[in-house]
């Protein structure tokens, strides 16, 4: 009875933890499918079988619930970076085509993530739950900001707007990651024999951006 007990207790993290993730997957779907205003949590509650009662101990309002999803992603972009900058070894150059690479691939792997990340607008909500307060929206980009200033720091980067420098590079990965997604959209919706010579393959373009985005680097930074 007492081991029984004990396994029950050591399986509930585990269970809550598997429930907060069912239902950050399917929140996420719903917000892609109709928009911030298109669903309710009543709805989100029947898509996972569960009352909506229960439902109230994870999330509280669809504006906690963009929150938890939205920081659930960027935990996950950021990690990603960080694993990059652990072998960065001053090249800064470098380390931007590596961000560029690493960003449009977080992109491609999962578009309706990248979607909720950077597309879909929050809820309004006349409470401020906890997902919220722990919410920092600009951590990513400061960081960013950081790298490029201290490469100024260390006299790398001559570039006389460093911080409109890091929003050029921010702003071109975002633009890139968009056009690609409809790349893919345009090959998968189009017979092959339908797509002419203007129509770019996703490495095409890929490579070509990267190319051009090296060079633009190039011009800022010391190598």
């Amino acid at each position: 009875m007492i081991e029984r007990k004990k396994n029950t207790r050591a399986r509930a993290p585990e269970k809550k933890k598997k429930q907060l993730d069912n239902i950050l997957e399917v929140g996420k779907d719903l917000f892609i499918r109709y928009g911030a205003q298109g669903f309710s949590l009543r709805q989100l509650a029947d898509k996972l079988n569960m009352a909506k009662s229960n439902l109230y101990n994870y999330v509280e309002s669809k504006r906690e619930l963009w929150f938890a999803i939205r920081s659930r992603y960027f935990f996950e972009y950021e990690k990603g970076f960080a694993d990059i900058l652990k072998t960065h070894d001053s090249d800064y150059v470098d380390l931007g085509v590596k961000w560029a690479q690493y960003f449009l691939d977080f992109a491609a792997a999962d578009r309706k993530r990248f979607e909720m990340m950077f597309f879909i607008r929050a809820p309004s909500s006349n409470k401020t739950g906890a997902y919220e307060k722990k919410y920092r929206p600009l951590d990513p980009i400061i960081k960013g900001i950081n790298i490029t200033l201290r490469a100024v720091e260390e006299g790398k980067n001559k570039e006389k707007d460093p911080v409109g420098l890091y929003y050029y590079m921010y702003a071109t990965c975002l633009g890139a990651a968009k056009v690609e997604a409809d790349l893919k959209l345009t090959y998968k919706i189009l017979d092959p024999s339908m797509i002419e010579k203007t129509v770019l393959s996703n490495k095409h373009f890929r490579d070509f951006f990267l190319k051009e985005f090296r060079t633009r680097l190039e011009k800022a930074y010391i190598t």
